[in-house]
């Protein structure tokens, strides 16, 4: 302990590494399908350790950390939380909104009968919620108040206590209400409302094989040898073909290029490429299939595209397919389809929104000019803009700090507040104009993940020294309250959602998840119903309540 005691005095940075490496690995033990995760096992940590060592780290880095996080946030939800305040979307917005002012209430009105002071309801609100950007904003809040260094650390600990108690069961009860509660409340089998909100939005269709849609069927290529299709032109049998194509012929060794005109003859080795469906259909027209590593050896890209073009917003798949000539769409496949970084299904009656990003398939030349018609292409490895995300902080940080009197009262975003607005005008400026502000999936990750889970190790390792009076004062009255405000909100949202707004049952069960932000909730519903479509619930409500709750932190100290 000495030699320990030695290093975090002289490094007193290392217990927070030391707090990601034992919180990550903590966070990735599994009791049954539940896992802590990163940053609750990074708080944990964090508080053990402050409990063991009081190591202190100043209050900037907390603040640095923090900021990259809700910047993170705000980037990534931005083009969802602006998209989504249109008509086609406005029932999911009040489906998030009715949610979310539910769990506000609740949060507050517990707070005063349980007799919570600011910390520990901040705790609350924020771990039954299993929204960590509360604890941010609320900690921002109170700093405003200028209170004494004794009560501020203790307000500080009594919040990281209160989200500790809480947080496992905002987690898991979400999942347990949405994935088995909730279907039985509604009257409906998941799996069949799920197999007919795909046929409906296929055209009345099914998918290739029940409960699996297109974004499971990778695009594929795949060679033939030509015996059914002697001596037919190319151009006759390939308008056979659908959504496949010709992409190379092999005839005595010798290349032959794919034109129109081309005769195939018996012996031939064709290789074609498409959807899995497509493929294995034309390939019956064909012959039978063989391993040519020469017939597949042709040039293919895929490119990441991200969809700004106006003409086909607002559009389904299947609208889009026909406002763009085939010319557009030859030789080119739609290999995935993603929103916020969550895999939408592929049907025809998925609709498009601005900065949803899609995998284009097939020749490099053709899948440059489908990019050019929908959107704009990102760079191959992706390069990030710190610039505009430096300036992106740097306005929220400045909007934060400005403050008006309401009835003599200051009122202020504060930080954390000042640079979520920002991030989300900064993510919505980006996906108009891609051409600025780029921020490839994996360094959004980086930013949030790193960001969040240093912030709560941060919260932890400062709030360890009073957590066993914090527990001792309120613990199991903080537990039973969690379970409150974790399924109140939801009971509410459910009955408002279904009864009210007339939203689908599937469509309403990732609302849900979205709206109490609870990702690994929208997984269980979505291997319930054995399909993807709860995702189209999920990323407006997602968006809109990551804003509103971590909104909520200073209006919790506020009215506490």
């Amino acid at each position: 302990m000495t030699w320990t005691n030695y290093i975090l005095k002289a490094a007193p940075e290392t217990a927070l590494f030391i707090a990601l490496a034992l919180g990550h690995a903590l966070g990735r033990v599994r009791l049954g399908t539940f896992c802590l995760g990163g940053v609750a096992g990074s708080l944990l940590v964090g508080l053990v350790l402050g409990k063991l060592t009081g190591v202190t780290l100043p209050e900037s880095l907390r603040a640095v950390f923090f900021a990259l996080f809700i910047y993170a946030v705000g980037f990534k939800s931005g083009p969802e939380f602006f998209g989504g305040l249109n008509a086609s979307s406005l029932k999911l917005v009040l489906s998030s909104v009715v949610q979310c002012v539910t769990a506000l209430l609740v949060v507050v009105v517990l707070a005063r009968l349980c007799g919570f002071n600011k910390g520990f309801a901040a705790g609350l609100g924020s771990g039954a919620l299993t929204q960590t950007a509360m604890l941010g904003t609320a900690a921002g809040a109170l700093s405003q108040l200028h209170l004494a260094p004794d009560q501020a650390a203790q307000y500080n600990s009594q919040m990281a206590v209160g989200f500790a108690i809480t947080y496992i069961f905002g987690t898991v009860g979400t999942i347990i209400f949405v994935q088995s509660i909730a279907p039985r409340l509604l009257g409906v089998d998941l799996k069949q409302a799920a197999r007919e909100l795909e046929g409906k939005m296929s055209g009345g269709g099914q998918s290739a094989r029940p409960g699996y849609l297109a974004p499971f069927v990778p695009v594929v290529a795949r060679a033939f040898e030509v015996s059914a299709a002697s001596e037919r032109a190319l151009s006759e049998l390939t308008s056979q073909f659908g959504r496949a194509s010709v992409e190379r012929i092999i005839r005595d060794g010798e290349v032959i290029e794919p034109a129109s005109g081309v005769v195939l003859k018996t012996g031939d080795v064709v290789a074609i490429a498409g959807r899995l469906e497509a493929v294995l259909e034309a390939g019956r027209l064909v012959g039978h299939e063989i391993e040519s590593r020469e017939a597949l050896s042709f040039a293919a890209r895929a490119a990441t595209v991200v969809i700004t073009d106006r003409r086909v917003l607002g559009l389904n798949l299947g609208q889009v397919r026909a406002l763009l000539d085939q010319a557009n769409l030859s030789n080119v496949y739609l290999g995935s389809l993603k929103r916020q970084g969550l895999p939408l299904p592929i049907l025809a009656g998925t609709e498009l929104r601005r900065g949803d990003v899609a995998e284009l398939v097939g020749r490099p030349e053709q899948v440059e000019r489908a990019a050019a018609t929908v959107g704009s292409a990102e760079p191959a490895g992706g390069k990030s803009d710190l610039a505009y995300h430096a300036l992106g902080i740097v306005l929220g940080t400045m909007l934060g700090l400005l403050s008006a009197n309401v009835g003599g009262i200051p009122v202020t975003l504060g930080v954390g507040g000042g640079v979520l607005v920002s991030g989300l005008c900064f993510g919505w400026w980006h996906a108009r104009y891609p051409v600025h502000g780029g921020l490839p999936g994996p360094a959004q990750w980086v930013l949030s993940e790193l960001g969040l889970s240093a912030f709560a190790a941060a919260i932890g390792l400062s709030a360890g020294p009073k957590a066993i009076a914090a527990v001792q004062e309120h613990g199991v009255g903080l537990l039973l309250a969690g379970v409150v405000v974790t399924l109140v909100p939801l009971f509410v949202a459910l009955y408002f959602a279904r009864h009210v707004l007339k939203l689908n049952p599937v469509i309403l069960l990732g609302a849900l998840c979205g709206g109490q932000t609870v990702a690994a909730a929208l997984s269980a519903v979505n291997e319930a119903a054995d399909s993807m479509t709860p995702v189209l619930g999920f990323t407006v409500t997602y968006a809109i309540a990551n804003v509103l709750l971590a909104v909520w932190g200073p209006v919790i100290v506020g009215f506490t």
